[in-house]
């Protein structure tokens, strides 16, 4: 990562799961990292791992152009990573308009920003957006292809194919250095969503309760590791601020290409943690969701020299030990 040392790099969203680490590695790589959430002061890997104290914070509403414009007009960052936004795909179904507020407009808010810094400076800012493999939504073939057309329905989906699309027209537009990233499924150690399929049954097993799967289990996802995926941000990024290839204006897969079933997943860590005595409560009331899901990431590997490295067997052990020793001090 010695591209970014010494760089000013703003990451949205900080206090999520993935920017947390993603900002851990940058505060380790040199990189002057600034980091923007909605909220200041709350309880995230971020807060938790101790990089805090290496980096500068921003409280504001992505979606504000006001507050926005101060920021860049403050910090003048020469790259932006955006991963601030709604993900929660149950939130989106009862609050569509929040998730369209954050997720399209904060996205457009920023890239403009980014245009008019550039414009002004003279230099342009190198930016990666997040997408999401729900952008996709269904297509008659899977694994997913970069090439194929965003058919995203429901309202999470809709929101992250929007984002995609104008985040790479910002740079058909107006030349400004764009990428995209759409990852599988990410887990790992600090994910505070308990939601989730992976933190909720690993706080379920360690409790001793019987976890609860909310669609039938039959669907298959693909889970990456963050470890893997924040790899993936910073690859892309330095390819973009080596002008490397064609990588600017283009999107680009990143996943494991193993896809599981969610009761598979659910036998793994149940195996793990040791606890093959706890059956899951099959709710099969997931609805607003996609079934089955997966990509393929040729492309970045091809391109980019990117690939996974950690397995779904050692990423989950390696949560497991996180959640064992942390979980009693997470705040529900």
């Amino acid at each position: 990562m010695a591209k970014l040392e010494g760089m000013k790099v703003l990451v949205t969203g900080a206090h999520g799961f993935v920017s947390g680490h993603l900002i851990e590695a940058l505060a380790n790589s040199g990189a002057d990292v600034v980091g923007l959430d909605l909220w200041l002061h709350r309880q995230s890997y971020l807060s938790m791992s101790g990089t805090l104290a290496r980096m500068a914070m921003c409280e504001g509403d992505i979606s504000d152009p006001g507050q926005m414009e101060d920021i860049f007009y403050q910090h003048k960052p020469d790259v932006l990573l955006h991963l601030a936004a709604q993900a929660d795909v149950t939130r989106a179904m009862r609050n569509p308009l929040g998730t369209f507020e954050a997720n399209v407009r904060g996205t457009y808010v920023l890239l403009e920003c980014c245009r008019r810094q550039a414009e002004e400076s003279g230099t342009p800012v190198a930016v990666v957006v997040a997408s999401s493999d729900k952008a996709y939504g269904q297509t008659a073939h899977l694994p997913y292809r970069e090439d194929d057309v965003l058919r995203g329905e429901f309202p999470y989906d809709v929101s992250k194919a929007c984002a995609d699309m104008i985040a790479r027209g910002y740079h058909a537009a107006f030349g400004l250095p764009t990428a995209v990233t759409r990852c599988a499924n990410i887990y790992g150690p600090g994910d505070l969503n308990l939601n989730r399929i992976i933190p909720g049954t690993l706080r379920s097993l360690l409790a001793g309760e019987r976890p609860v799967i909310r669609s039938d289990g039959k669907p298959l996802r693909d889970y990456m590791y963050v470890a893997d995926t924040v790899a993936a941000y910073l690859t892309l990024t330095e390819a973009l601020l080596d002008q490397k290839g064609q990588v600017a204006g283009r999107a680009y897969n990143f996943g494991t290409g193993d896809p599981v079933s969610v009761l598979g997943i659910f036998e793994e860590m149940v195996q793990i943690a040791g606890r093959p005595d706890l059956e899951p409560e099959v709710l099969g009331e997931a609805s607003g969701e996609l079934s089955d899901q997966f990509i393929s990431a040729a492309l970045a590997t091809r391109e980019l020299g990117w690939s996974p490295q950690v397995s779904r067997d050692e990423g989950l052990r390696r949560t497991f030990e996180w959640y064992r020793e942390n979980i009693d001090s997470i705040e529900v």
